[in-house]
């Protein structure tokens, strides 16, 4: 999956991918190569139009595989207990009667 995203970039999270190279032909390209390094070492069998644009987004490919990865290891200090988000619920009920919102006011 993440060799997908790569090759096809994603918009919502905002990195590019190859341009050029949608989900058909990145899908294609995977099952035919298996990864984004045997599309880079089988290069040369490529169409001539999937060779230029992969070898001209070389280096946005690889910044694209990393910024799809999605990392696990990261050490985290934080106790789930402290990262609750908590309100003032009297705060927000007049908050809410005073600017009108009666449909926020309901839900509180």
């Amino acid at each position: 999956m993440i060799d997908l995203k790569a090759l096809m970039g994603d918009t919502a999270d905002n990195y590019p991918g190859v341009k050029g190279i949608g989900e058909k032909t990145a899908l294609k390209l995977l099952i035919q190569y298996q990864s984004i390094e045997g599309i880079l070492e089988n290069v040369a069998s490529l169409t001539n139009g999937q060779r230029a644009k992969i070898e001209s987004a070389v280096d946005m490919l690889h910044l694209s595989r990393k910024l799809a990865e999605i990392k696990c290891d990261v050490p985290i200090s934080c106790p789930l207990d402290d990262a609750v988000y908590q309100f003032d619920r009297e705060k927000v009920k007049n908050l809410a009667r005073d600017h009108e919102f009666r449909t926020l006011l309901r839900m509180i």
